[in-house]
């Protein structure tokens, strides 16, 4: 890639008292590829999508933003591409929906860890259950699922994060079922769903709205069940503020529902799933740059994905397909989060290990 560095640009900076700045990257007649860890048509893609429209506005030089799925292996196919394969020089961007479970357990299919990328943005999504209400006794609202027993839960690879909070959640609500875990993406979960091959699932917000809703929810097949608390700083737990129109019960209200409005979950589950969800919460959708990149790049486009946040058009064409406004976290914030996947107990690492791989 023909990189400039506006030098000017930096020149004038210092020269009226802003101190050393900065180069960015010239991307003037270039090529940008957002690359995509799942497959077309699903909720990653679709959100992608948006961006990929909107974000080469917001580098310099207006390049051309094309897309690339990369899908498989639970997403690690294109998560070890970036990290292994992918040009270093600013022109590859990749749009994740991640699995840090993958990195927890030291799982073989993730060939590096996310510690090493170059952390651009990322964005929260809740994760949403959701149901058909056909399964005994009859799931017409939410505490029904409660009563259920030995239904199908669909989940994509054993170790994502979606199988493993599924398994988590069910497991501390006390409730019987069956784990159908191996989908390829939400997809073929939601086809199964229709199919009622299986009869539960969850996934992000974005496909929720894209998809669950309108051939699921509306016709009458199925019904939101919970989304995961947010906890507070303090270690208070509220509902997720993007949900707040929707009025879906969180995961604690259920679990009050079956064990009595004072009580709390605890022990190693409720660790476990509370780590995840901090996680997976507040950063469901991570955009990184592969190990290595020109810092010039990296610096350039954590500016572009600052603008495009503030960007109306964006915001407003994002809303449209999402259903909420987009909820980023950068800089410091985003970086804690993933580095805090490096800095956990061994003995809990041991155990979380265990639990993952029983199925």
């Amino acid at each position: 890639m023909r990189l400039k560095l506006l030098a000017a640009a930096s020149a004038l900076a210092a020269a009226i008292g802003f101190g050393p700045a900065q180069a960015e990257t010239d991307y003037s007649g270039e090529t940008v590829t957002l690359l995509i860890n799942y497959g077309a048509g699903g909720s990653t893609d679709i959100e992608g999508r948006i961006i990929a429209q909107h974000l080469g506005a917001h580098l310099p030089g207006e390049p051309n933003v094309i897309v690339q799925n990369m899908p498989g292996g639970g997403g690690n196919i294109g998560s070890n591409f970036l990290g292994t394969s992918a040009p270093k020089d600013g022109t590859m961007v990749g749009f994740f929906t991640w699995n840090p479970i993958d990195q927890l357990i030291k799982a073989p299919g993730l060939m590096i860890e996310y510690n090493d990328f170059a952390f651009i943005a990322g964005i929260s999504h809740p994760t949403i259950f959701y149901m058909r209400k056909d399964v005994a006794p009859g799931i017409e609202e939410p505490t029904d699922l409660l009563k259920a027993s030995g239904f199908k839960a669909g989940t994509m690879s054993p170790t994502i994060h979606q199988t493993v909070r599924t398994r988590l959640a069910l497991d501390l609500l006390g409730i019987d079922f069956d784990l159908v875990s191996g989908y390829r993406g939400l997809k073929p979960i939601d086809t199964a769903m229709l199919q009622d091959e299986i009869q539960l699932t969850n996934g992000s917000l974005p496909g929720f709205m894209g998809s669950v809703m309108p051939t699921m929810v509306e016709p009458g097949i199925a019904i939101p069940l919970f989304h995961f608390d947010i906890e507070d700083t303090d270690g208070g737990y509220h509902p997720n503020p993007l949900l707040s129109e929707m009025h879906i019960p969180t995961f604690l209200d259920m679990y009050h529902a079956k064990f009595g409005a004072d009580a709390m979950p605890e022990g190693f589950e409720w660790e476990a799933l509370s780590l995840i969800n901090a996680i997976m919460e507040s950063m469901y959708r991570s955009i990184l740059m592969p190990p290595g990149t020109d810092e010039d790049a990296v610096a350039t486009m954590r500016q572009a994905f600052t603008d495009l946040a503030a960007d109306p058009e964006f915001v407003a064409d994002y809303k449209k397909t999402v259903g909420v406004e987009p909820r980023f976290t950068f800089g410091e914030e985003g970086q804690a989060i993933i580095e805090r996947l490096a800095d956990l107990d061994p003995d809990f690492l041991a155990k979380f290990t265990e639990y993952v791989n029983q199925q």
